[in-house]
């Protein structure tokens, strides 16, 4: 018996799921570890091992593939835990990137933050220009080569670049996307004098028209692209040695996969890896069971996620944003807020409560985890309410402690709105459904669509205990809640069939 792998890395939890070929499906479950994360994907796989009755290795050497969504880059992007990068532009183009275009200051804003003018702010700039340099060459936009390429300056730009003490550089000449032979040179000519230096070319990573766009997709693409090779080196390595055969292939933000070995020069196609997963589970499931338009809802630990099927295919965008920048790389659409099942409340000061966006994270995490956490969550809420069990998560592996729940909801939350604990408990649990909500009358009801003319999928560690809530706030008759205890991104990513893009 062989068997396919997927393994989701998420803020809170590692979810890892097998499959063999008679369809039979096994799920194990297991904290995250941050920053070591693959500590925690070889636990969950120990787990998956056990359940089967085998050990790991066994499981392992009869394993056919691995498909793996990770958290790797758009945490690294995400808390500015990035690479050291230099940027080589062509002369006199090396302030697109501060420049920005006229969106600059509301890409990725809400209404509305683009509304309150006056607190409108062009955000940091990727890297500083001192690391921003530029080189003599011309392409047009046909491809025809107007200046060739001078080398020497190229050899001079890269040497300063190196005695700055950079871990990676990106290359972004002007039209390189119809000509790349300049780009691809001018990374011979840095690893003549660095071997190892991390470099990635507009025209390999973004080629597509838009200047800023093409520069901030390829800058952020060399800040995480060192990351993700330092994590799925260690990750491959330590499957590999526990008996491994086939390949890790690792989720990108348009629904395929690439080789792990590949996806580091790819790095910036990852950072949807764990959001399009979900999406991707919802279609295969869809397809099962005869559902041709999906809203696909996934309540984590961290976020809560929604994405859209129309007519048995996801809904794709061209681009996604992150920290205000462009990342001009196709993706499937994903909606999505910090409100998962670990997302904090607390009483602001104008006496309203609020839930999220920052979240108790795996650690210290919820209060009632025990681990030293404070401050109430959305799941503390859960477990006062009995949707959640004493007995705990994991199986029974990890207990929740009521006592603490109770106490950190009456001290945030109870006291200083004037209610008892259990209706602080219900009123964190209803502000979830409503943000939930809202979130999915915008996917829906503003990309044009009925939701009547929608079957919404749950799934998550928190997706059914708030599936009913929200569904029923947008008239959804029809709800699928999945009973297994991992999020849906390890299935689907297991079973999918094998693409690269």
């Amino acid at each position: 018996m062989s068997y396919a792998l997927g393994i989701d890395v998420g803020g809170t939890f590692t979810d890892a799921v097998a499959s063999d070929g008679a369809g039979r499906i096994v799920s194990a479950k297991t904290p995250t570890t941050p920053p070591h994360r693959e500590i925690g994907v070889m636990r969950a796989l120990e787990d998956l091992a056990g359940e089967l009755g085998i050990g790991v290795g066994e499981l392992l050497s009869r394993t056919d593939y691995i498909a793996h969504g990770t958290t790797a880059s758009i945490n690294a992007l995400v808390q500015g835990a990035v690479a050291d990068v230099g940027l080589i532009a062509t002369k006199g183009h090396r302030d697109s990137i501060y420049i920005m275009n006229a969106e600059g200051r509301t890409l990725g804003r809400s209404a509305h933050e683009i509304q309150d003018t006056l607190r409108q702010r062009k955000p940091a700039p990727l890297i500083p220009k001192h690391r921003a340099l530029e080189v003599t060459e011309r392409i047009d936009h046909a491809g025809k080569v107007l200046v060739p390429l001078d080398e020497d300056e190229v050899r001079g730009v890269a040497q300063s670049l190196v005695d700055q003490g950079v871990e990676a550089i990106a290359v972004c000449l002007l039209w390189s996307f119809k000509n790349g032979a300049h780009e691809q040179r001018v990374r011979e000519l840095i690893h003549e004098i660095a071997p190892d230096m991390y470099v990635t070319l507009s025209s390999e990573v973004s080629p597509r028209i838009r200047e800023f766009a093409r520069t901030s997709t390829t800058i952020m693409n060399a800040q995480v692209g060192p990351r993700l090779r330092q994590y799925l080196t260690l990750l491959q390595k330590q499957l590999e040695e526990g008996g491994l055969k086939g390949p890790l292939l690792v989720m990108q933000s348009e629904g395929g996969t690439i080789t792990a070995d590949r996806a580091p020069e790819h790095a910036i196609t990852t950072v949807g890896s764990v959001l399009s997963g979900g999406v991707i589970g919802g279609m295969r499931m869809a397809e099962q069971l005869g559902h041709r338009n999906v809203i696909t809802t996934d309540v984590g630990g961290t976020t809560f996620l929604a994405g859209l099927i129309v007519d048995g295919e996801p809904v794709m965008a061209p681009g996604s944003i992150v920290n205000q920048f462009p990342i001009n790389a196709a993706t499937i659409r994903v909606h999505t807020i910090g409100s998962g099942g670990g997302a904090l409340a607390s009483v602001d000061a104008g006496g309203n409560l609020r839930l999220g966006p920052q979240s108790a994270e795996a650690v210290p995490g919820p209060a009632c985890y025990g681990n030293g956490g404070t401050r109430p969550t959305n799941t503390d809420a859960n477990l006062v309410l009995g949707i959640l069990s004493e007995r705990g998560l994991l199986g029974g592996r990890k207990p929740l402690r009521m006592d603490l729940a109770r106490e950190a909801i009456r001290e945030h939350v109870a006291e200083p709105l004037g209610l008892t604990v259990e209706e602080a408990a219900i009123a964190i649990h209803e502000v979830q459904n409503a943000q939930a909500g809202d979130l999915l009358r915008q996917a829906v009801v503003q990309a044009g669509y009925d939701p009547r003319d929608f079957v919404a999928y749950a799934f998550g560690g928190a997706g059914p205990a708030h599936c009913a809530g929200y569904c029923q706030d947008l008239g959804w008759a029809r709800s699928s809640c999945r009973s297994a205890p991992s999020p849906p991104p390890s299935r689907p990513t297991g079973s999918r069939p094998r693409t690269s893009s």
